[in-house]
């Protein structure tokens, strides 16, 4: 998931990317920035926010599919999507960096009228570790759910 976040003076991209552990191309890729450039003070740019030991980063290889790289991490295409910020339309190349879940982390991003029931059976667990295992549950659309295997 993404947070805003303003950038301080005299701080640079290469900064933020190592202060939200992620790489500057990915940073990049998340705002649409084509180059670094020197007058970013005071703007404000998406940045990802991992929790704990949620995710791993993927480099993708030729041939990968958002497809296969979800049922290689136990996911599903729309979560795998949404973690990155991308759209079904938006293609992954060689190179590009992603973010997967980690093995034994099932992940559930929420959708208008969820429960803690439906997001619990979704991911075959009980409510009281869904609620042990994340800080804040809101259920409005678009949070991320997380339940660690023990």
């Amino acid at each position: 998931m993404y947070n805003i976040y303003k950038i301080n003076s005299g701080e640079t991209l290469e900064d933020i990317a190592k202060k939200f552990n992620t790489s500057l191309s990915n940073l990049k890729r998340i705002n649409g920035l084509k180059e670094t450039t020197d007058k970013i003070d005071g703007k404000y740019i998406i940045v990802p926010v991992q929790k704990g030991n949620i995710f791993d980063i993927y480099i993708v290889k030729k041939g990968d599919t958002i497809y296969e790289l979800s049922k290689k991490y136990n996911t599903n295409e729309d979560t795998l999507l949404k973690i990155n910020g991308l759209l079904k339309t938006d293609y992954i190349y060689p190179g590009e960096e992603l973010f997967v879940p980690n093995k034994g982390v099932n992940i559930y991003i929420t959708k208008e009228g969820d429960s803690l029931q439906k997001v619990a059976e979704s991911l075959k667990t009980n409510i009281a570790k869904i609620v042990l295992q994340n800080q804040e549950i809101y259920l409005t659309p678009e949070q991320l759910i997380v339940s660690k295997n023990d």
